[in-house]
């Protein structure tokens, strides 16, 4: 998630468009929020806590969801942005999946 995070943050700097500025602004939050969500999962795992693990992990995923749902009208969100979310989400998405087969 940092490196999306990262992408955002170079796009953002990059952006001349108010409108695009806006949106990285907001996409920054959201992947900082996941990264939080993110950063207890290990001690989640070692606790053994797998309801909480899959709390956070879904916590997590909503936030470059969100992002991506900021470009719904033009201007379009960047192909690498939308590339970088699918990765995530798709990383995320295994998390919980493990995390349900040890609940």
């Amino acid at each position: 998630m940092q490196s999306a995070h990262d992408l955002v943050n170079t796009l953002f700097k990059q952006a001349t468009d108010p409108k695009l500025k806006t949106r990285y602004s907001s996409c920054l939050e959201n992947y900082n929020d996941g990264i939080d969500d993110l950063r207890g999962l290990p001690a989640l795992l070692k606790s053994r806590d797998y309801s909480g693990l899959n709390i956070h992990a879904s916590a997590a995923l909503d936030d470059p969801s969100t992002c991506d749902d900021n470009f719904s009208d033009p201007p379009a969100e960047a192909p690498q942005l939308k590339v970088a979310s699918e990765k995530v989400q798709g990383l995320i998405g295994i998390i919980l999946v493990v995390s349900n087969l040890l609940k």
